[in-house]
């Protein structure tokens, strides 16, 4: 679609205008001459005096009816071209139309209209779309709460679906991204190779490591059929490196209990082999052969001792154990003992909370039979654990008593299994300290998503990829919109402080997925800088510098098309690092400024305040003039432009990079 010419064929026009009339007054001078003589040096003087004369009415009035008439006409244009392809709202701004007469509140009749029209439209699509709103929390609900990862992978090895237990096994998965960056696929492949060679439905089983070689999986791949085509793979696992870990301990401890049997068994053996061969031995040698024997016997049942003992604390080690919040073992006891005081938190840690609650409900009861009151529970972070501490006011718990708790059965539920093999198996142990009080340390759980968290709002885009070919569909891209923090306006000289952006995929901002980091930039930040940032030297100080932030970024970028306002600047920074030696960003990059100049050419605001309030778009001012703020501010500038380039049928890349260099023809 060519660019819009009013204001130039408008220009044309007044020219056109100031030409014919003085090809006109010079015809009628040339004519005056002609009939009555005289002087030519008068008649033309007069000419070159209507000549410009008429020029410079023309111009003047062409500079008014440019800014009165052509501007406002293109303004409202713009305005009904973004309510219509973007849906911005609010009333169209009449002040600079105010020498049109009727033709701004007739746009301002076209847009309510519109309005409305969105307004019933959405009504409908509403009522249409409850029963997907229903099988959405449908969804969420089921694979939230599963304690298997869950990833559902396209054709291409892109992520569609995840879970907040994939999460925490894989690392920060997100839609759209290769899983082969947290997963060695070999495995995978072989077993989805083995479904389309089957043609079966089954699932296949794997097992697969993490990229880092850190945890090892286990789980299968099913496939997942459209039409009687496979478009995807469903893989479902669980983290079994512990499992590994125990069976490898157990076959070890199995060879050790052979080879220190192996021994004895040879010497009874040789002694039996005495005994049989009938001859009669004096009695001491008896005795001697006897005492041998019962030694050895004694030996091999003590190593057989030591090795189921040793058998149990592995398997006890074995215990299942998930991230459980402090509060929700404090208020499930609160239940059961009316007269507790809890002073819980949100703290996780990593336990099994019914064996937790067991237990502590035991010792409740037991404190409750004696005259003892004021009976708390709280919680204390030390270091890598939380210690449960159980206070009371009355006589001390006797530590004999704990201990017959502790050795007792837990829980008709888990068999024969004692209290202490439960402490055991959480490498802990409960005892009684001054004060009165009981104390348990438990485990303070790592960091990273838990089971039991609400999911990240955007979980799942089974539309796929369909990238391919050299002009790939803008809304088949995955964009990632950025902005940085300097030290000043010099990408030569000056440095970034701070870099962020926030992914873009199918026409909308995938929540949860957004990256944020200060840099050192290894100088002073100038007070001019900090005042518009608000980032100073102290926020800095322990940040990595731009090499490993940069290279982490990339990695956040990978296969994206690359958006920021004003991009030029930001992304000389990053050719910089590029250039020595760092990250590589080749991707392409698209300009929202550039793209603003060329799709509204007449506007005179092109900078990001400017582009927020046009595109009616609000946004929270604490947020604004920091990276991760302005970062998002642009990714909704840019989805509203996304709507206009696809009214003004630019839907491919490449038109998109032609747009923004203004060679849209």
């Amino acid at each position: 679609m060519p660019r819009d010419t009013l204001r130039l064929r408008f220009a044309l026009f007044f020219a056109a205008f100031a030409l014919g009339g003085t090809a006109l007054l010079c015809a009628g001078l040339w004519v005056g001459y002609a009939r009555s003589g005289g002087e030519i040096d008068g008649y033309v003087i007069a000419g070159l005096i209507g000549a410009l004369g008429l020029f410079g009415l023309g111009t003047w009035i062409g500079l008014l009816f440019d800014e009165n008439v052509a501007k406002p006409i293109l303004a409202l244009s713009s305005d009904l071209h973004a309510r219509a392809s973007a849906g911005v709202s609010g009333e169209i701004d009449s002040e600079p139309a105010r020498y049109l007469g009727t033709l701004a509140p007739a746009a301002q009749a076209i847009h309510e209209a519109l309005e409305d029209a969105r307004e019933s439209q959405a009504r409908a699509i509403a009522e249409k779309t409850a029963r997907m709103a229903r099988d959405k929390a449908l969804l969420e609900a089921l694979v939230r709460d599963l304690a298997e990862g869950i990833v559902v992978i396209s054709p291409e090895g892109k992520i569609l679906l995840f879970n907040q237990r994939a999460v925490g096994i894989l690392g920060e998965i997100g839609l759209d991204r290769p899983l082969d960056r947290f997963l060695r696929l070999e495995p995978i492949l072989d077993a989805t190779d083995r479904l389309s060679r089957s043609g079966t439905t089954h699932p296949e089983s794997f097992l697969a490591a993490t990229t880092d070689g850190a945890r090892i999986l286990t789980g299968a791949a099913s496939p997942v059929e459209s039409e009687g085509a496979q478009i995807g793979h469903v893989l479902i696992f669980r983290d079994a490196t512990e499992d590994l870990r125990t069976h490898g301990s157990l076959d070890a401890l199995l060879g050790e209990m052979m080879d220190r049997a192996r021994r004895p068994a040879m010497a009874l053996s040789a002694i039996l082999d005495v005994f049989e061969t009938g001859d009669t031995l004096p009695p001491e040698q008896v005795a001697r052969f006897t005492g041998a024997m019962r030694e050895e016997l004694r030996g091999l049942s003590d190593e057989v001792n030591s090795v189921a003992a040793r058998r149990e604390r592995i398997a006890a080690h074995h215990w299942p154990v998930r991230p459980t919040s402090v509060k929700d073992i404090f208020e499930s006891l609160a239940a059961r003992h009316e007269t507790l005081t809890v002073n819980g938190s949100e703290i996780l840690v990593d336990c099994d909370g019914f064996a937790v609650v067991t237990l502590l409900d035991r010792v409740l009861a037991s404190l409750a039979d004696g005259e003892r009151s004021n009976i708390a529970l709280g919680a204390e972070v030390q270091k890598n654990e939380v210690q449960l501490r159980l206070s009371w006011t009355g006589p001390a718990f006797p530590q004999a008593a704990l201990e017959a708790l502790a050795e007792a059965p837990l829980s008709d539920d888990y068999g024969s299994y004692t209290a202490r093999d439960a402490l055991d198996a959480h490498r802990t142990d409960i005892w009684i300290a001054a004060g009165p009080r009981m104390i348990l340390p438990l485990p303070l759980s790592s960091p990273g998503p838990a089971l039991g968290l609400p999911l990240r709002p955007d979980f799942y885009d089974f539309s796929g990829t369909r990238l391919g070919g050299e002009n790939p569909r803008l809304e088949d891209l995955s964009f990632v919109v950025f902005d940085t923090e300097t030290t000043g306006l010099d990408p030569e000289r000056d440095e970034v402080v701070q870099i962020a952006g926030v992914r873009v995929l199918r026409g909308r901002i995938v929540e949860g997925e957004t990256f944020d980091r200060l840099v050192n930039p290894c100088r002073p930040i100038p007070v001019s800088s900090t005042e518009i940032h608000g980032i100073d030297d102290g926020m800095v100080a322990k940040a990595e510098t731009f090499g490993p932030v940069g290279a982490a970024f990339a990695e956040f970028c990978e296969e994206a098309v690359l958006v920021a306002h004003n991009a030029p600047f930001d992304m000389a920074f990053l050719k910089r690092l590029e250039a020595a030696g760092g990250a590589r960003f080749d991707h392409p990059v698209l300009c929202t400024a550039r793209l603003s100049a060329t799709l509204d050419g007449h506007r005179s605001d092109h900078t990001l305040d400017g582009l927020v309030e046009a595109y009616g778009i609000t946004l929270e001012d604490a947020h604004r003039h920091t990276a991760l703020g302005d970062a998002r501010a642009t990714a909704e500038v840019f989805l509203k432009m996304l709507s206009v380039l696809a009214a003004r049928d630019v839907r491919a890349l490449n038109d998109a990079l032609r747009v923004q260099s203004g060679k849209w023809y």
